[in-house]
Protein backbone atom coordinates (compact mmCIF):
# COMPACT_ATOMS: atom_id res chain seq x y z
CA UNK A 1 0.00 0.00 0.00
CA UNK A 2 1.58 2.89 -1.11
CA UNK A 3 1.02 6.17 1.68
CA UNK A 4 3.35 8.99 0.25
CA UNK A 5 4.67 9.81 -2.82
CA UNK A 6 6.55 12.90 -4.84
CA UNK A 7 5.30 12.06 -8.64
CA UNK A 8 7.40 14.21 -10.20
CA UNK A 9 11.01 15.50 -9.44
CA UNK A 10 12.86 14.60 -5.61
CA UNK A 11 15.77 16.96 -6.69
CA UNK A 12 13.49 19.38 -7.72
CA UNK A 13 10.92 19.47 -4.87
CA UNK A 14 14.40 19.99 -2.55
CA UNK A 15 16.59 22.10 -5.52
CA UNK A 16 17.27 25.15 -2.99
CA UNK A 17 19.13 23.19 -1.08
CA UNK A 18 21.19 21.40 -3.58
CA UNK A 19 24.90 23.15 -3.43
CA UNK A 20 26.45 24.46 -6.17
CA UNK A 21 23.76 24.06 -8.71
CA UNK A 22 21.27 26.31 -9.52
CA UNK A 23 17.87 25.32 -9.79
CA UNK A 24 17.42 26.75 -13.92
CA UNK A 25 20.10 23.90 -14.34
CA UNK A 26 18.53 21.16 -12.83
CA UNK A 27 15.12 21.99 -14.48
CA UNK A 28 16.58 21.61 -17.72
CA UNK A 29 18.19 18.07 -17.30
CA UNK A 30 15.21 16.97 -14.97
CA UNK A 31 13.25 13.95 -16.49
CA UNK A 32 11.46 12.54 -13.51
CA UNK A 33 13.41 11.69 -10.07
CA UNK A 34 10.33 10.45 -8.07
CA UNK A 35 10.12 8.58 -5.35
CA UNK A 36 7.34 7.10 -2.77
CA UNK A 37 6.84 5.06 0.53
CA UNK A 38 4.67 1.34 0.71
CA UNK A 39 3.99 -0.25 3.17
CA UNK A 40 4.44 -3.79 3.56
CA UNK A 41 2.73 -6.20 5.86
CA UNK A 42 3.94 -6.30 9.46
CA UNK A 43 6.96 -8.86 10.29
CA UNK A 44 7.09 -10.49 13.43
CA UNK A 45 5.85 -7.55 15.56
CA UNK A 46 8.02 -4.91 12.93
CA UNK A 47 6.57 -2.68 10.42
CA UNK A 48 8.00 -2.52 7.66
CA UNK A 49 7.94 0.42 4.59
CA UNK A 50 9.61 0.37 1.55
CA UNK A 51 11.60 3.97 0.12
CA UNK A 52 10.86 2.75 -3.79
CA UNK A 53 13.12 4.73 -5.69
CA UNK A 54 12.84 2.91 -8.59
CA UNK A 55 9.17 2.58 -9.61
CA UNK A 56 8.91 6.56 -10.44
CA UNK A 57 12.69 7.09 -11.93
CA UNK A 58 13.33 7.87 -15.43
CA UNK A 59 15.54 4.74 -15.56
CA UNK A 60 14.45 2.86 -13.01
CA UNK A 61 17.35 3.29 -10.25
CA UNK A 62 17.90 5.90 -7.56
CA UNK A 63 21.33 6.58 -9.80
CA UNK A 64 19.15 9.06 -11.60
CA UNK A 65 19.01 11.42 -9.02
CA UNK A 66 22.62 11.25 -9.15
CA UNK A 67 23.11 11.91 -12.77
CA UNK A 68 20.52 14.54 -12.68
CA UNK A 69 22.76 16.63 -10.38
CA UNK A 70 25.83 15.73 -12.15
CA UNK A 71 24.64 16.71 -15.44
CA UNK A 72 22.80 19.52 -14.54
CA UNK A 73 26.57 20.73 -12.88
CA UNK A 74 27.99 19.57 -15.80
CA UNK A 75 25.27 21.66 -18.20
CA UNK A 76 26.40 24.96 -16.20
CA UNK A 77 30.06 24.13 -16.89
CA UNK A 78 29.01 24.28 -20.16
CA UNK A 79 31.02 20.91 -20.24
CA UNK A 80 30.74 19.00 -23.52
CA UNK A 81 31.87 15.46 -22.90
CA UNK A 82 32.10 13.87 -20.07
CA UNK A 83 33.57 10.34 -18.61
CA UNK A 84 32.32 7.93 -16.12
CA UNK A 85 32.42 4.13 -15.11
CA UNK A 86 29.46 1.82 -14.33
CA UNK A 87 28.31 -1.48 -12.60
CA UNK A 88 25.34 -0.70 -14.93
CA UNK A 89 22.75 1.66 -13.57
CA UNK A 90 25.30 4.53 -13.17
CA UNK A 91 25.61 4.42 -16.91
CA UNK A 92 21.80 3.83 -17.60
CA UNK A 93 21.29 7.27 -15.66
CA UNK A 94 24.13 9.23 -16.69
CA UNK A 95 23.67 7.92 -20.56
CA UNK A 96 20.21 9.50 -20.41
CA UNK A 97 20.60 12.47 -18.41
CA UNK A 98 23.48 13.49 -20.31
CA UNK A 99 22.17 12.56 -23.72
CA UNK A 100 18.85 14.49 -22.60
CA UNK A 101 21.38 17.78 -22.02
CA UNK A 102 23.06 16.97 -25.68
CA UNK A 103 26.97 16.33 -23.76
CA UNK A 104 28.65 13.38 -24.54
CA UNK A 105 29.38 10.83 -22.38
CA UNK A 106 31.56 7.88 -22.89
CA UNK A 107 31.38 5.06 -20.32
CA UNK A 108 33.20 1.67 -19.17
CA UNK A 109 31.90 -0.87 -17.33
CA UNK A 110 32.68 -4.95 -17.09
CA UNK A 111 31.16 -7.39 -19.07
CA UNK A 112 29.06 -8.71 -16.10
CA UNK A 113 26.89 -5.76 -15.87
CA UNK A 114 26.26 -6.01 -20.07
CA UNK A 115 22.75 -7.69 -18.85
CA UNK A 116 21.65 -4.16 -17.14
CA UNK A 117 22.22 -2.10 -19.72
CA UNK A 118 19.59 -0.61 -21.88
CA UNK A 119 20.12 -1.16 -25.77
CA UNK A 120 17.77 1.89 -26.49
CA UNK A 121 20.19 4.62 -24.45
CA UNK A 122 23.20 3.07 -25.52
CA UNK A 123 22.33 3.54 -29.08
CA UNK A 124 22.22 7.41 -28.76
CA UNK A 125 24.52 9.02 -31.05
CA UNK A 126 25.88 11.10 -27.65
CA UNK A 127 26.67 8.00 -26.00
CA UNK A 128 29.39 5.35 -25.90
CA UNK A 129 29.64 2.51 -23.88
CA UNK A 130 32.94 0.66 -23.32
CA UNK A 131 33.18 -3.10 -22.12
CA UNK A 132 36.15 -4.07 -20.71
CA UNK A 133 37.38 -7.48 -18.24
CA UNK A 134 39.51 -6.05 -15.92
CA UNK A 135 39.16 -5.71 -12.09
CA UNK A 136 37.35 -2.82 -10.38
CA UNK A 137 40.66 -1.25 -9.52
CA UNK A 138 41.88 -1.64 -13.35
CA UNK A 139 38.47 -0.07 -14.67
CA UNK A 140 38.67 3.13 -12.60
CA UNK A 141 42.72 3.64 -13.21
CA UNK A 142 41.68 3.34 -16.82
CA UNK A 143 38.82 6.00 -16.86
CA UNK A 144 41.54 8.38 -14.84
CA UNK A 145 44.02 7.83 -17.11
CA UNK A 146 41.93 8.33 -20.35
CA UNK A 147 40.02 11.26 -18.74
CA UNK A 148 42.95 12.85 -17.77
CA UNK A 149 44.75 12.39 -21.23
CA UNK A 150 41.97 13.69 -23.00
CA UNK A 151 41.47 17.16 -20.19
CA UNK A 152 37.87 15.37 -19.74
CA UNK A 153 35.76 15.39 -16.17
CA UNK A 154 35.00 12.11 -14.35
CA UNK A 155 31.41 11.73 -13.53
CA UNK A 156 29.97 11.89 -10.90
CA UNK A 157 32.15 13.45 -8.56
CA UNK A 158 32.28 12.73 -5.35
CA UNK A 159 30.20 15.93 -4.31
CA UNK A 160 27.26 14.78 -6.83
CA UNK A 161 27.32 11.70 -5.34
CA UNK A 162 26.68 13.75 -1.72
CA UNK A 163 24.07 16.06 -3.37
CA UNK A 164 22.57 13.80 -5.12
CA UNK A 165 21.48 11.65 -1.91
CA UNK A 166 21.02 14.22 0.24
CA UNK A 167 17.65 15.08 -0.95
CA UNK A 168 16.25 11.94 0.47
CA UNK A 169 16.64 13.13 4.02
CA UNK A 170 14.21 16.01 3.27
CA UNK A 171 11.72 13.47 1.38
CA UNK A 172 11.94 11.48 4.45
CA UNK A 173 11.31 14.40 6.83
CA UNK A 174 8.26 15.09 5.10
CA UNK A 175 6.90 11.94 4.89
CA UNK A 176 7.07 11.42 8.53
CA UNK A 177 5.51 14.75 9.24
CA UNK A 178 2.59 13.69 6.99
CA UNK A 179 2.48 10.28 8.36
CA UNK A 180 3.15 10.82 12.39
CA UNK A 181 5.86 8.72 12.87
CA UNK A 182 9.51 8.38 12.00
CA UNK A 183 11.54 5.25 11.54
CA UNK A 184 14.27 3.50 14.02
CA UNK A 185 16.38 1.71 11.11
CA UNK A 186 17.27 2.46 7.85
CA UNK A 187 18.38 -0.53 5.98
CA UNK A 188 20.16 -0.37 2.25
CA UNK A 189 22.33 -2.74 0.77
CA UNK A 190 25.79 -1.26 0.31
CA UNK A 191 28.17 -0.82 -2.43
CA UNK A 192 30.01 2.33 -2.06
CA UNK A 193 27.49 3.29 0.36
CA UNK A 194 27.37 7.09 -1.35
CA UNK A 195 23.46 6.51 -0.72
CA UNK A 196 23.37 6.01 2.77
CA UNK A 197 25.97 8.44 3.42
CA UNK A 198 24.11 11.33 1.35
CA UNK A 199 21.04 10.58 3.25
CA UNK A 200 23.06 10.89 6.81
CA UNK A 201 24.72 14.08 5.60
CA UNK A 202 21.14 15.30 5.13
CA UNK A 203 20.01 14.25 8.06
CA UNK A 204 22.50 16.35 9.53
CA UNK A 205 22.11 19.44 7.66
CA UNK A 206 18.19 19.51 8.79
CA UNK A 207 19.50 19.34 12.22
CA UNK A 208 17.67 16.17 12.80
CA UNK A 209 21.59 13.85 13.67
CA UNK A 210 21.87 11.23 14.66
CA UNK A 211 18.59 9.38 12.99
CA UNK A 212 17.85 6.43 12.45
CA UNK A 213 19.54 3.18 12.93
CA UNK A 214 22.01 2.65 9.84
CA UNK A 215 21.57 -1.33 8.92
CA UNK A 216 23.77 -2.02 5.79
CA UNK A 217 23.62 -5.17 4.06
CA UNK A 218 26.55 -6.81 2.03
CA UNK A 219 26.42 -9.54 -0.46
CA UNK A 220 28.75 -12.80 1.03
CA UNK A 221 31.28 -12.24 -2.29
CA UNK A 222 31.64 -8.69 -2.13
CA UNK A 223 31.64 -7.51 2.01
CA UNK A 224 34.34 -5.10 2.36
CA UNK A 225 32.63 -3.00 4.95
CA UNK A 226 31.78 -5.65 7.12
CA UNK A 227 35.43 -6.44 7.02
CA UNK A 228 36.45 -2.97 8.35
CA UNK A 229 34.34 -2.37 10.62
CA UNK A 230 33.63 -6.42 12.38
CA UNK A 231 37.11 -7.73 11.26
CA UNK A 232 34.66 -10.29 9.16
CA UNK A 233 33.87 -9.94 5.50
CA UNK A 234 33.47 -11.53 2.45
CA UNK A 235 34.04 -15.77 1.88
CA UNK A 236 36.30 -15.71 -1.42
CA UNK A 237 35.19 -18.82 -2.61
CA UNK A 238 31.39 -17.61 -2.63
CA UNK A 239 29.90 -16.74 -6.09
CA UNK A 240 28.56 -13.24 -6.47
CA UNK A 241 25.10 -12.58 -6.59
CA UNK A 242 24.46 -9.20 -7.48
CA UNK A 243 27.28 -7.81 -10.06
CA UNK A 244 25.98 -4.10 -9.18
CA UNK A 245 26.97 -4.49 -5.48
CA UNK A 246 30.56 -4.85 -6.75
CA UNK A 247 33.02 -2.62 -5.21
CA UNK A 248 35.26 -4.27 -3.22
CA UNK A 249 38.27 -1.72 -2.79
CA UNK A 250 36.86 1.01 -0.05
CA UNK A 251 38.86 4.54 0.50
CA UNK A 252 39.62 5.07 4.03
CA UNK A 253 37.61 8.58 4.01
CA UNK A 254 34.66 6.01 3.19
CA UNK A 255 35.18 3.21 5.72
CA UNK A 256 35.48 6.26 8.29
CA UNK A 257 32.29 7.96 7.71
CA UNK A 258 30.33 4.59 7.70
CA UNK A 259 32.00 3.79 11.00
CA UNK A 260 30.99 7.27 12.89
CA UNK A 261 27.43 6.87 11.21
CA UNK A 262 27.23 3.64 12.40
CA UNK A 263 28.47 4.97 16.22
CA UNK A 264 26.29 7.64 15.98
CA UNK A 265 23.05 6.12 15.12
CA UNK A 266 23.68 2.50 16.75
CA UNK A 267 23.68 0.56 13.29
CA UNK A 268 25.63 -2.07 12.02
CA UNK A 269 26.56 -3.77 8.36
CA UNK A 270 26.34 -7.11 8.17
CA UNK A 271 26.56 -9.98 5.52
CA UNK A 272 23.92 -11.40 4.21
CA UNK A 273 24.80 -15.15 3.46
CA UNK A 274 24.26 -16.71 -0.40
CA UNK A 275 22.30 -19.06 1.30
CA UNK A 276 20.07 -17.02 3.13
CA UNK A 277 19.59 -14.63 0.35
CA UNK A 278 18.55 -17.13 -1.74
CA UNK A 279 16.35 -18.46 0.73
CA UNK A 280 14.56 -15.38 1.27
CA UNK A 281 14.53 -13.68 -2.05
CA UNK A 282 11.03 -15.13 -3.50
CA UNK A 283 9.94 -14.00 -0.37
CA UNK A 284 10.98 -10.55 -0.80
CA UNK A 285 9.22 -10.40 -3.89
CA UNK A 286 5.90 -11.40 -2.93
CA UNK A 287 6.00 -8.68 -0.55
CA UNK A 288 7.34 -6.07 -2.59
CA UNK A 289 4.98 -7.21 -5.19
CA UNK A 290 1.59 -7.64 -2.41
CA UNK A 291 2.75 -4.11 -1.54
CA UNK A 292 2.61 -2.88 -5.47
CA UNK A 293 6.23 -2.55 -6.46
CA UNK A 294 6.95 -4.28 -9.51
CA UNK A 295 10.26 -6.67 -9.88
CA UNK A 296 11.26 -7.12 -13.12
CA UNK A 297 12.65 -10.33 -14.31
CA UNK A 298 14.87 -11.71 -16.95
CA UNK A 299 14.12 -13.93 -19.57
CA UNK A 300 15.74 -16.91 -17.58
CA UNK A 301 13.00 -15.28 -15.13
CA UNK A 302 15.39 -14.57 -12.39
CA UNK A 303 15.11 -10.45 -10.94
CA UNK A 304 16.85 -8.34 -13.40
CA UNK A 305 18.26 -6.53 -9.98
CA UNK A 306 18.90 -8.05 -6.43
CA UNK A 307 20.16 -5.07 -4.38
CA UNK A 308 16.68 -3.59 -3.08
CA UNK A 309 15.95 -7.31 -2.27
CA UNK A 310 18.94 -7.73 -0.72
CA UNK A 311 17.85 -4.89 1.64
CA UNK A 312 14.74 -6.52 2.13
CA UNK A 313 16.24 -10.09 2.60
CA UNK A 314 18.75 -8.26 4.83
CA UNK A 315 16.09 -6.29 7.10
CA UNK A 316 14.06 -9.61 7.47
CA UNK A 317 17.16 -11.28 8.69
CA UNK A 318 17.73 -8.54 11.14
CA UNK A 319 14.19 -9.36 12.50
CA UNK A 320 14.54 -13.06 12.90
CA UNK A 321 18.02 -12.47 14.45
CA UNK A 322 16.88 -10.02 17.10
CA UNK A 323 18.36 -6.92 16.02
CA UNK A 324 15.27 -5.61 14.98
CA UNK A 325 12.80 -5.77 17.68
CA UNK A 326 9.30 -5.98 17.89
CA UNK A 327 7.63 -2.40 17.87
CA UNK A 328 10.29 -1.17 15.83
CA UNK A 329 9.72 0.96 12.22
CA UNK A 330 11.51 -0.03 9.78
CA UNK A 331 12.50 1.97 6.29
CA UNK A 332 14.35 -0.45 3.72
CA UNK A 333 15.65 1.43 0.32
CA UNK A 334 14.37 -0.28 -2.75
CA UNK A 335 17.31 0.98 -4.67
CA UNK A 336 16.07 -0.28 -8.36
CA UNK A 337 14.77 -3.26 -9.89
CA UNK A 338 11.76 -1.96 -11.59
CA UNK A 339 10.64 -0.68 -15.08
CA UNK A 340 11.34 -2.85 -18.26
CA UNK A 341 13.26 -5.63 -18.83
CA UNK A 342 16.18 -4.36 -20.93
CA UNK A 343 16.54 -5.41 -24.60
CA UNK A 344 19.07 -7.77 -25.34
CA UNK A 345 22.19 -5.46 -25.49
CA UNK A 346 25.14 -6.21 -28.37
CA UNK A 347 28.52 -4.33 -27.32
CA UNK A 348 29.34 -1.06 -29.88
CA UNK A 349 32.73 -1.02 -28.34
CA UNK A 350 34.74 -4.34 -26.43
CA UNK A 351 38.39 -3.91 -25.78
CA UNK A 352 41.10 -5.45 -24.18
CA UNK A 353 42.59 -4.45 -20.86
CA UNK A 354 45.90 -3.03 -22.32
CA UNK A 355 44.01 -1.05 -25.09
CA UNK A 356 41.25 0.10 -23.00
CA UNK A 357 43.03 3.82 -21.98
CA UNK A 358 43.54 4.46 -25.91
CA UNK A 359 39.98 3.70 -27.11
CA UNK A 360 38.77 5.50 -24.39
CA UNK A 361 41.01 8.45 -25.16
CA UNK A 362 40.02 7.87 -28.55
CA UNK A 363 36.30 8.53 -27.71
CA UNK A 364 36.85 11.20 -25.49
CA UNK A 365 38.60 13.24 -27.72
CA UNK A 366 36.54 13.00 -31.11
CA UNK A 367 34.53 15.43 -32.78
CA UNK A 368 30.94 15.70 -30.61
CA UNK A 369 28.31 15.04 -33.60
CA UNK A 370 25.71 17.48 -34.48
CA UNK A 371 22.48 17.39 -32.73
CA UNK A 372 18.71 17.75 -34.41
CA UNK A 373 18.07 21.20 -35.34
CA UNK A 374 21.90 21.25 -35.25
CA UNK A 375 22.20 22.48 -32.23
CA UNK A 376 26.05 21.08 -30.77
CA UNK A 377 26.69 20.40 -26.75
CA UNK A 378 29.44 22.79 -26.40
CA UNK A 379 26.04 24.95 -26.70
CA UNK A 380 23.05 22.45 -25.62
CA UNK A 381 19.59 23.45 -26.78
CA UNK A 382 17.03 22.51 -24.69
CA UNK A 383 15.43 19.56 -26.88
CA UNK A 384 11.87 18.56 -26.55
CA UNK A 385 10.67 17.59 -23.28
CA UNK A 386 9.82 14.12 -23.02
CA UNK A 387 6.99 12.39 -22.09
CA UNK A 388 8.00 8.73 -20.78
CA UNK A 389 5.42 5.99 -20.98
CA UNK A 390 3.77 4.85 -17.61
CA UNK A 391 2.96 1.81 -16.20
CA UNK A 392 -0.15 0.84 -14.68
CA UNK A 393 0.73 1.77 -11.30
CA UNK A 394 2.13 5.24 -12.07
CA UNK A 395 5.56 4.93 -12.93
CA UNK A 396 7.36 6.23 -15.65
CA UNK A 397 10.25 4.22 -16.90
CA UNK A 398 8.72 2.00 -19.05
CA UNK A 399 9.61 4.14 -22.16
CA UNK A 400 13.38 5.16 -21.21
CA UNK A 401 12.94 7.42 -24.02
CA UNK A 402 15.49 10.09 -24.74
CA UNK A 403 15.19 12.71 -27.46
Amino acid sequence: MEVFREDASVVLRYAEHVEGIGEAALRRVSQREGARIVRLAPFEGVELDVLDLSTLSHTGTFKDWVACVATARALQTRTPVVAAQSSGNTANALACYTAHAGIRSVILYPPDSRRRIHSRLAAHPLVDLVEVDASEQRIKQILREAALAAGVPVLPSLADQYEGNKPRARFLDDAARELGHGWNWHVQALSSAYGPLGHYRGVEELGAAPGPRLLGVQQEAVAPYAEALNGKGADPSAPMLEPTLFRRVLTDDLVAEVRQVCADTGGAVRVLSNRRFLDGQWRAVRLLEDAGVRVTLTPDGEPRERAGLYALCGALAAVEDGLVSPGDRVMVVHTGGSGPAAEPFVPEHTVAEQDAVALMTSLLTRPVPAQRGGTQAQAPGRPPTPHPARSADGGANDGLRVP
